[in-house]
Formats: C-alpha cells, structure tokens, sequence
C-alpha cells in the first residue's frame, strides 16, 4: 500500500524523486542536483534540505510582508494574487538564473504534498469555521448546488473546452478538466460579505457550497483522470466507487468528529493538547480515509462540521480558531506561491499565443456558465433553506472564485506525465494546458471578481445600512463620545496630566461613525432623541412624528435580532464562566438561531420546557420493572390459617428460599452449556448424555417442587405474579423437552426433530431470566439516575435562560431608542422569563435534589472563578510570580474539573439547615438557636396567600419548601446621570420564590406597608418568625449588629439590579457586581448627621433608602438610585415622616476594608481605610495588631492586655465635624500604649 504524503516527504525534502532527478539533470536547470550524482554528499540530499527548508519559511515572510504592504495601500486586492505573480517573478528568476534554480527547487517534488499535506488544513479550517446552524439550515440549497450543480457546471465547461481548445481533447480529460474548473473557493468574497454586513446566510451559502463543491470535485476529478489515463472501469466499477467515496468518506469523518469531541470534552483548558488533537484529527481522518479508499476531502469536511464546538474549553476555542486561521493562510501563502514558479519553470515555455485567448474566453465562459446552472437551478433553491432571490443568484455567481484546491489538483495532472509514462502529447496538451488554463482563471477570478464584488453589492443595493443598523451604530458611537467626554472632564482635574495638551487629544481620540451618519440624517431618519417634528392643528405645538408601519416594523425587527444576539452572547459567558454545560449551552444557542431565523419570532418557551419533560422510553421502561417488583409484594398477602401452610408459608417468603433457588439456577446452567459444547461425534458422548438426562431431571424436580410449594402457600395469588407465570412455562418447556428425550433419544430419526428437541433444551437456559428479578432494583436505580440527569440538564437549560432574559432585559435600553419598541421586547422577555422560573419551581417541588444537584455545582463554580480571577490579580499586581500563580490556578482547576462527576441528584437540606445557613445569622450560634426556638414551621395550602400588599409586616418567612409567587406595584430605578427612568416600562412586579428565600426582610426593617403580595403557587412549607421576636432579638443581640448584617443584605440585593442597569456596569455578571458590593459598607447613624460627604475613595454610592439631595445642583435624589460620580456631598433629609436615610458605599479598589475576624458579619459600621499609605514598616505593625487582636477571647471583642504589652488599633476614619457634617479622617495615625479602658471605648 502506498502513502502518498512519505513519498512526498521524501521527495520534497531531497529535493526530487528518482524520476524527477532524471528529467532535470537532463534539462540542465539543476546541474548535478539529482541523485543521479556521484558525488556523495548531494546524493544524500544534504545540500537540497536547507533550500526547501528556506523557501517555506522566506515564503511565509514574503507573504507577511504582502499582507502587511496591502493594508497601507489603498485598493481591495486580494493577496492571494500578489503571491501568484511574486511566485510568476520567482520562477522566471530561476529558469534564467541556475545559482537561483537551487532555492525553488521544492517545485520538482511529487505533488501529491501539495494535496495531502496542505489540502486538509484548508478544508478543516473552512468546516470549522461555518456557522453550523445556518449551514444545515441551508443544506439542501448546498446540496443541491454542490451535487447537480457541480455535475452539470462541470460537464458544461468540458463542453465548452472540447469545442473551444484545439488541443484534441477527450470526453474524459473535458470532464476532468470541468470538475478541476467547479471547484469553487470564496474565501475573499465571503469575507467581503461579512465586512460589509450583506447577508449572513447569502454568505454561508456560498461557503457550504464551495466546501462540498471541493469533496464532490475531487472525487469526479479523480475518476475522470484515471479514465484519462487509460484505466479501464466498468459500470459496477463505477457504482461502487461512487457509493463508497460519496457515502463512506462522510460516515467515517462523522465517526471521527464524534471520537475526537469525546476526546477533547474530557480534557479541561489545556490549550497544547486541545489544539493537538485537532491538528492530529484531521490528518489522521484524511489519510485513514484515503486509505480506506473513500473521500478523504468528505470526510474532513463533516469532521469540521459534525465536531462539537462546546467539547473545546472556552479559554481555549478563540486561540484555537486564530490557529487554524493561521494554519490556512501559510497553505495559501505556500500553494500560491509554488503555483507562480511552477508556472514559469515546467509550462510557460509551452504556453502558445491563442492561449491567451483561449485563457479569456474561458473566464467568460465559466462566470456564464455558473449563472446558466444557477439559473436552472433557482426554482428549486429558492423555495428550500432560506430561498435564493435573483439578487442572491447573481452574488453567488459572480462569487465562483478559484483557488488553492484547483490549482493543487491540476498540479496532480502534472504528475501523470511521471507516473503513466505516456506520450510526450500527454505532456504539452494536457498537463500544461491544464495547469496554464487553471493558473489563468484563479488569477482572472481573483483578480477580477474578488476586487468588484463590492461594486456589484452596491448596484443591486445589497451593501446598503438599513435604517436601525445606523441608528444603533450612531448611538454607540454617542456613547461613547459621552464615555470620552466624562474621561477628558476627569483627567483634567488630574495633577499630573492638566497642563497636557487637550485640543491634540481630543483630536487625537474622535471617534468617527464607520456608517458616516450625520446628525442632519438622524433627524431625516427619525432617530431618537432626534424625531421630526410636526404642528399639531388644534394646539399648535410641535409634537413628534410617529415611526411609519414599515419602518416600525424595520426597527422592531433589527431590535429582535439584536436581543437574540445578546441572549446568544449572555449563553456562551454562562458556558465560559462554568454556569452552563456543553450541552445545553449548545441547545440554547440552536433555539436561538432557530428563532432568528422565523421573522418576528422569540425563543420557544414550549421547545426550552420539553428538555425537563420527561417522556419516552425511560418512563415507561421504570414503571414495567416497578410493576414486575411490586406484583403484590408477600408480606401485603394473608397468610394461611393453617399452621402447615403458614409454615410454607413462611419459608417461600424468606430470602433465603428465593436466593437458594438462584444459586440452583446458576448450577443448572453449567449442564445445559456442557450439553451444547460437547459434539455428538465425541466417544464418550452417551456417557455425558446419561449423566446430563439424570441432572436435567433432578433440576426439573426441584423447579417442580418450588411451583408446588409456592401454589399451596400462596393458593390464587401465585397466578397473579408475572414471574411466577414465566416459572410455569418453563416447567411447560421442560416438560416437551423430557417428552421429546424419551421418544427421540435413543432412536435414529429425522434429523429435523433432533433441531427441535435441542431448540427446546436452549430453552432450558431461559431459566437464567428469573435471575433479572434479583438485578431489577439496580436497573431501577440506573433508569432513575439517567432520568435524573436529564432533568438536572433541563434545570441547566432553565435556568440558564432565565440569567439569559435577565441580562437581555437591562440592555433593551441600549439595544433601541423608540420607548414602544423597547417596552414591547422587555414585556415578552420578561413574561418568558416568569414562564421559564414558575416550571423550574414547579420541577424544583417534584424533584428537590435536582434543583439542590444544580444550585451546589453553580455555586461551586462560582467561588471557583472568583478563586482563579483573585489568583490571576495577584499575579498581575506582582504578589505572585508566574510558577506560583500557575501552581495555584492548577489546584483551582482541578476543582473545577471534578464537577464534571457531581451527582445529579442531591438530597435538600433539612429546615434546620437552611435556617443556620442565612447569611445575617451565619457565624453566630447564639442568635441562630434563638431564632430557630423561636421560628414556626407553617403549611401553606396551595393558593393561599402569606402577605398582602399594603398590609403592615407580620414578621420573616424562610421559605423550606414549595415555591410562591410576588405581584405588587413595580419598582422605578432612574439613572440621575442620564436623567432616564430604567424601568419605566413596566407597571406591575411579579416574580417567583422557591426554597432557601426569605421574604419580609426590610419590612421589618422600615415597618412600612408591604409594596407586594405573597401568594402559594404550590403547597409550601414555611418558617415563620414574627415581627415582635424579630424586634425582641434586635434588642438582645444589638451589640452583634443583627439590625445591621440584615440592612447590609438588603442593600446589596437592592443595589444589584441597579448597577447591573447603568453603562459602566454592561459587561458585568450578576455575581460578579454582587461580589464587588460584597466590599461596601453602611455608614452608622446617618439619622444624627444632616450631610454625607462622598470622596475619592468611593467608586459608587448608592441610596438604599430615603431622600438626599446634591446642595451644588439642587439635584433630589430619592431611594433606590445611584448617586452621580459628579457629586460630592449629600445633604439627607431626615425629616420627621420620611423614612431614615440609608446608603451602601462601594469604596475603589485601592481602599481595603480592615476586618476584625472577630466583627466579620458586622461590616455594617466598618469604613476604608488606605493601607498603601503606610510604608511597610507600620504595615507590618499594623497586620500584627490585627492578628494580635484576633487572639483575644470570643467573649468580649478586647481583653485587658498583660503588662508591657502595647496595641496598635486605627481610629475610625469618619468624623462628625461641628455643623453635623460627616468627613473623611485623613490625618490618622496608629495610637500606642492603649489602656484598657479607652480601648474598650475605641
């Protein structure tokens, strides 16, 4: 068997073959280059491997080079004709010059290293590339484009070469010469296609088609060239090398996508081994598949498709496609490149004038023919995938581009010269003109096509921005000129930067609208806030225009794909943060484009429920072994009266009795394989019958027996058990058999009633069934673990949707301008994501521990990732070199791998548990036993309602169990910094509870009237605790901060939402602003104070509760809101009827929050101080009073040191100045030798 790529290897890197070597010491280009030499050290190759080693690697420089030359020059040429004509100037460099000759010389190698050494990688690369779901969308307009299409184009183009060329061509090399022609490779025109925006179907269309296009080609070209070449094949010869390339190379590439996936889904974030085994992948499924005989190229391409992209880590899939990305362009570099010289060494001395001609007349006539067959073709593709308009068809025929896989396969004609030994005819009017003509056109279609399918877009109004594109990119742009203005406003109050020059600046950072959007188009194309205006006739006031139905309907549409967009977005950050899994991000990401591809239409809530819908074979598989168990269990059956019968009773009911008569049954099997192994010709035979009739009759007669025994102790009931049914018809069975024995046994006979009597003692094993009755509990418990992972999945898929909506509904604001638009999208998200919430209770209720199984591994995960990004800033902020960085990131990642094996199921938490671990009584068992004494566990029938709106708060309920639903009146958030409500689309609140939720909390707070209602979806399970032991606990345990460690969960659960919703917060995760408000703290007594002053050391501050106002501005601000950045003192009201005001203060990271272990949940009063103001000599003291203090007795916060020992504590760093302001202490300084008691003041 030959392999092609280690001749090739070989060839290549001596610089020829034997043949090779031959023809060109004959030629006299190379000199003594060939091993035809005598001289040993050439014969060994040492002087031909440093040239092809340096023509590969000066060819990927040149092709930097041209690439970077061609992004400084004007124009759109591709590079990839550049390279064709620096390859056309090389080659004419080394036919003139023979010292030059020695660098090219890698174009006399076998060409089959061209085809099987680059080939793969341009395939895998495109099919990797493909957005799958537009692919198999559209596959049967690729289909049909790419097989009759093909067939027809081809057989057209050798039409057309046959009675054009005068070179006295064959039906077989025209065919040949066809198939070389069809094969497309668009990679400039689609790339084009995406740059400019054009349709992203149109595009994946084109490239689909140029990827079977390329399988399909290859294989006609390689049946056409054999016939060529003289190998006879008949009509069965033919079916079956269709059938089996066409069928055999996607089945096997389909198997190795599935092996390779499985591969790479158990290897966590290792980016060598990942990138490896892709690599290794494709050659390996390319090669296999060649020698297996089917496609090699077919298989390749379902490998890229077919490959899962989730079992790639997320760290680890961008960097993968760059390598890919880089892997094809070296293959071009390289092809284009060799094609040039090859040219101008083996064919352009060949070329004749009407070639020329014959060159243009066949670019003319492939662009002709490929919008004849598309033509053709249009009735059919236009009514499947998404439809071929007229304006598509002309795009894709003017996008029939030639390419790398053209030239590689005319290159492999250049070979048969070599290999078939034929005619010096073969040779000058086949290989050349093959190669020449193909040169010509990828050159023409490059070079002609490539560079005008811009012009062409543009004719047919193809390239036009529509109306939302540019109003959505013009408000992008605005933002972030506002986002550049706050910048300039800040860093020119900076001390180091304000003598800087700002006009340069400013001039030097413009961002200008890539769609060139003016303001006085804005106000022609009604975008917000610029709408046109019109008189009214009544009023006459100037009132705004309304949108026109069209271009309401334009604008709707591009903000539903948007939203989709984002929901896709917000599904992969899930998925590479560890949230999501493999696959149900991929199930999420397919309803998506599903629904993206339905004009007006969402994500299917019905399609999204049926993956916790559990139905199938597995339900109804359980419910058959459940009934074979529970048949009527004995112990639910009377017992006889009788006391011999009770007495049989009793013993057939033991386990004993029935694992006695297993451990039989497995006896008895080893006579009946015995009986089977040994044959009839066996000398000793009769004997071993004798011997194995006896057994079979002993073995009948215990079974016989146990029937017995069974019928008399149970009477009616053992006729009612299924098993008990399958005991009596094997004893049925092994009665026939002893009959047939007797009768037959000893007597010559038919032949044919032997078969029958040994098809009845086979049936003897049939005994072995009953032994299933023992395994049925273990298949029981591997069905219910099989249906517990799929509704842990389906919890997944939930529950990632519903993150999905939540970050989709906070930016509709920036996704469109219109209010009716924006409201009509936020009330369909958030009607699904109540949807999809009020299912996952109602699942959470059936199936507790899958909900427990799901919220313990995100949870996880969740610490784990705040673990790996703490690690990754402190190795950015140098407290960590890059090997101890490294180690640790290992240990995380291990963690994180072991969740892969989390159980599906894990049982939930006891009342008891969920009420020790609320986070305000976490850490304290004195408070958490007074509340549990003091807590009431409620049943709540369903339907019935645990608060109402408007009531005073009765007091706290822990949810335990059960889930219920909130409906009041909907909170409104306004940003005060753009002056925009946040949530003024929506009038009414309504959301889902479910276990581990406490509801009432800042009632008891405030004592304010409840703003929702409680209702019970399901039947729920409460704890109950009032507000009077709520108030009676606030005064015992005041000196542990209850009231405080409560406000500081509110604060944050109020804050959340509210940063989530502002510009600066876009890209963040829910998680991740709760972990940055995990950092803020609650200034104390904020009633006493009648101002706030907000300084550089806080980033955010937010009113929780209350009013303030700016005294600057004579801005109000009232709760809940975001204090602008632009404000630095808060004048609060505190007026009598107004509730007390209450903010959270987020500091800035450069502030660190010192914590007493001690005081850890009483962050409440804790204020920032700034520990890189000390020098490390008084950091060091200040760190070793803390951890001094630290040891100091859980009883009382200071103990009384010992004599002559001296503590160093920090002042608080606020102060109340004489007019009641509040101010930043910033002259503190460590105080020593304390005494007692005015640290116990302290």
């Amino acid at each position: 068997m030959e392999f092609p790529l280690f001749e090739a290897l070989s060839g290549g890197l001596n610089g020829t073959n034997s043949t090779n070597s031959t023809n060109i010491t004959e030629s006299g280009d190379h000199g003594s280059g060939g091993h035809g030499s005598d001289d040993p050290h050439i014969h060994s190759g040492h002087h031909e491997q440093p040239y092809v080693i340096l023509f590969l690697f000066a060819s990927f420089a040149l092709g930097a080079l041209v690439r970077t030359l061609l992004k400084i020059v004007p124009g759109d040429l591709p590079y990839t004709v550049v390279l064709l004509v620096l390859g056309i100037l090389l080659g004419l460099a080394s036919s003139r010059s023979p010292g030059f000759a020695h660098y090219t010389a890698i174009v006399h190698m076998n060409p089959h290293m061209l085809f099987h050494v680059f080939l793969p990688v341009l395939i895998f690369e495109s099919a990797f590339a493909m957005d799958t779901h537009m692919f198999w969308k559209s596959i049967y307009q690729i289909l049909i484009m790419a097989l009759p299409g093909l067939l027809l184009a081809s057989l057209l183009t050798g039409i057309l070469s046959m009675y054009t060329f005068d070179y006295g061509w064959n039906w077989y090399v025209g065919m040949m010469f066809g198939s070389i022609c069809s094969a497309t490779d668009p990679v400039a025109v689609v790339a084009l296609l995406k740059e400019l925006g054009a349709s992203k179907q149109l595009g994946t269309v084109i490239e689909g088609e140029s990827l079977l296009n390329d399988g399909c080609g290859i294989v006609i070209f390689t049946m056409f060239l054999n016939l060529a070449i003289g190998v006879q094949w008949s009509a069965a010869d033919f079916v079956i090398f269709i059938v089996k390339v066409m069928i055999g190379g996607p089945a096997f590439g389909f198997f190795m996508s599935k092996l390779t996936s499985f591969w790479l889904a158990n290897i966590f974030n290792d980016a060598l081994t990942e990138i490896t085994i892709t690599l290794a992948s494709t050659y390996i499924t390319f090669y296999v598949a060649e020698v297996l005989g089917v496609s090699g190229v077919l298989a390749v391409v379902i490998l890229g498709l077919t490959m899962e992209r989730t079992s790639i880590s997320p760290e680890v899939e961008s960097f993968l496609h760059r390598f890919w990305e880089m892997m094809a362009y070296l293959a071009n570099t390289v092809i284009f490149i060799l094609v040039g010289v090859m040219i101008m060494e083996k064919s352009i001395h060949m070329i004749e004038d009407n070639d020329w001609f014959y060159i243009i007349t066949l670019y003319f006539g492939i662009n002709v023919i490929r919008l004849i067959v598309i033509t053709i073709l249009s009735p059919a593709t236009s009514r499947v995938g998404y439809g071929m308009s007229w304006r598509y068809g002309v795009v894709t025929a003017w996008s029939g581009l030639r390419g790398a896989v053209g030239l590689a396969m005319a290159l492999l004609v250049m070979q048969q010269e070599f290999e078939t030994g034929s005619s010096v005819d073969w040779k000058i009017n086949v290989a050349n003109k093959v190669l020449i003509h193909i040169a010509g056109i990828v050159f023409l279609t490059l070079l002609i096509n490539a560079t005008t399918i811009k012009v062409l877009l543009k004719l047919l109004g193809m390239s036009d921005i529509s109306a939302p594109k540019r109003m959505t990119m013009y408000s992008a742009v605005r933002r972030v000129k506002d986002a550049q203005n706050r910048s300039f406003q800040m860093l020119k109050g900076d001390r180091f930067l304000a003598d800087a020059e700002w006009n340069l600046v400013e001039k030097a950072c413009e961002i200008q609208d890539p769609y060139k959007t003016k303001d006085e188009e804005v106000n022609a194309e009604e975008f917000v806030p610029f709408q046109r205006m019109s008189q009214c006739q009544d009023c006459k006031s100037m009132v705004p225009n309304e949108p026109s139905p069209r271009e309401y309907q334009d604008m709707a549409e591009e903000a539903r794909l948007r939203t989709l967009k984002a929901q896709k977005v917000s599904y992969w950050k899930q998925f590479e943060h560890g949230m999501l899994n493999r696959e149900a991000v991929r199930v999420l990401v397919q309803a998506t484009e599903s629904a993206a591809d339905s004009m007006g239409e969402f994500v299917d809530i019905e399609e999204i429920k049926k993956h916790w819908k559990i139905k199938g074979l597995l339900p109804k598989l359980r419910n058959k072994l459940e009934e074979l168990v529970t048949d009527k269990q004995k112990d639910q059956l009377p017992k006889p009266e009788h006391k011999v019968l009770r007495t049989v009773f009793i013993i057939v009911c033991h386990p004993a009795f029935e694992w006695t008569i297993n451990v039989l049954i497995i006896l008895n099997l080893i006579p009946i394989i015995i009986e089977f192994v040994i044959e009839e010709s066996h000398p000793q035979f009769p004997e071993y019958q004798f011997y194995l009739r006896i057994t079979n009759y002993i073995f009948f007669v215990i079974y016989v027996l146990e029937a017995i025994l069974k019928i008399v102790a149970l009477r009616k009931h053992y006729f009612f058990s299924h098993w008990n049914q399958f005991d009596l018809f094997i004893i049925a069975v092994s009665i026939i058999d002893i009959v047939l024995d007797n009768i037959f046994g000893n007597v010559d006979f038919n032949p044919a009633i032997f078969r029958i009597a040994k098809i009845f003692r086979l049936l003897r094993a049939m005994r072995m069934l009953r032994l299933s009755k023992a395994a049925i509990p273990r298949m029981i418990n591997v069905i219910d673990n099989l249906i517990n992972k799929k509704l842990s999945f389906g919890y997944d898929v939930g529950k990632g949707f519903v993150v999905g909506e939540e970050e989709v509904m906070k930016l509709i604001p920036t996704i469109i301008d219109n209010k009716a638009i924006a409201r009509e999208l936020r009330q369909k998200s958030d009607i699904s994501r109540r949807a999809v919430i009020r299912e996952l209770g109602l699942l959470q209720r059936d199936h507790p521990g899958i909900a427990v199984s799901v919220k313990t591994r995100q949870s996880m995960r969740a610490v784990l990732n705040h673990s790996r990004d703490t690690i990754r800033e402190m190795q950015g902020g140098g407290l960590l070199d890059e090997t101890e960085a490294k180690k640790l990131e290992m240990v995380v990642e291990i963690k994180m791998k072991q969740l892969a094996r989390a159980p599906p199921s894990i049982p939930p938490p006891n009342p008891e548990q969920l009420l020790r671990h609320i986070s305000w009584l976490e850490g304290n068992a004195e408070l958490t036993e007074f509340m549990k004494a003091r807590a009431k566990l409620l049943f709540h029938d369903f339907g019935s309602t645990l608060c109402k709106q408007g009531e005073q708060p009765r007091g706290l309920f822990l949810i335990v169990s059960g889930m219920v639903k909130l409906r009041g009146a909907a909170v409104k958030y306004t940003d005060y910094e753009t002056q925009h409500s946040m949530d003024d689309d929506l009038d009414v609140y309504e959301d889902y509870l479910t276990s581990g939720n406490i509801i009432g909390e800042i009632g008891i707070l405030n004592k304010q009237p409840r703003s929702t209602s409680v209702s019970c979806e399901t039947s729920v399970q409460t704890y109950y605790i009032s507000a009077e032991d709520m108030d009676m606990a606030f005064d015992l345990f005041s000196s542990n901060f209850l009231k405080a460690r409560i406000w500081r969960v509110v604060a944050i659960r109020i804050s959340t939402p509210l940063l989530l919703k502002t510009l600066a917060y876009q890209g963040w995760t829910h998680d991740k602003v709760r972990l940055r408000l995990e950092t803020g703290y609650m200034p104390t007594n904020l009633v006493d104070r009648r101002s706030f002053e907000i300084d550089h050391t806080m980033d955010d501050v937010i009113l929780v509760q209350g009013q303030a106002g700016s005294p600057h501005t004579g801005e109000e601000f009232v709760a809940p809101c975001i204090i602008p950045r632009t404000v630095h003192k808060l004048v609060l009201n505190t007026e009598e009827g107004v509730l007390p005001p209450q903010l959270l203060v987020v500091p800035n990271k450069e502030v660190i929050i010192e914590e007493d272990t001690k005081r850890r949940n009483s962050i409440y009063g804790l204020t920032p101080s700034r520990e890189s103001s000390l020098c490390l000599q008084h950091a060091a003291q200040r760190r070793s009073s803390h951890n001094l203090l630290s040891k100091r007795s859980s009883s009382s916060m200071f103990r009384r040191p010992k004599s002559g020992k001296t503590v160093s504590i920090t002042l608080p760093t606020l102060e109340t100045a004489s007019d009641g302001t509040t101010r930043r202490r910033t002259d503190l300084q460590p105080i020593k030798d304390v005494t007692p008691s005015e640290e116990f003041q302290l």
